[in-house]
């Protein structure tokens, strides 16, 4: 259980950023709508989310790996690498997502 750990608190973030855009035909281009806050969406943005900014430093953890405590460490230590990397952190409203998202799936 502390190799996982450890191997994933060694992950260092990349430079890149992720950001998802929800817009409707009355949006323009460059506008960024907030996502919706029903179940459904809220759901698909956790998993976009998870995926999009998990993803894009080191292969998708499986979310049923750790415990929901777990997860809350490895976020908050992925938090420090992000900001070390100068990679924009989760805001908290991200993190609070990606827990609800992780945590029904934890083990």
């Amino acid at each position: 259980m502390r190799a996982v750990l450890i191997l994933l608190v060694g992950f260092i973030f990349s430079g890149l950023s992720f950001s998802l855009v929800h817009a409707d035909e009355n949006t323009a281009p460059s506008e960024t709508v907030a996502v919706e806050d029903t179940g459904a969406d809220r759901e698909a943005y956790a998993k976009s989310l998870f995926e999009g900014r998990c993803q894009m430093c080191h292969q998708l953890p499986e979310p049923g790996m750790l415990t929901p405590k777990q997860w809350k460490l490895i976020l908050t230590t992925m938090q420090q690498r992000m900001s070390h990397a100068n990679v924009p952190p989760l805001t908290e409203d991200e993190t609070e997502r990606l827990l609800e998202y992780l945590t029904p799936r934890a083990r």
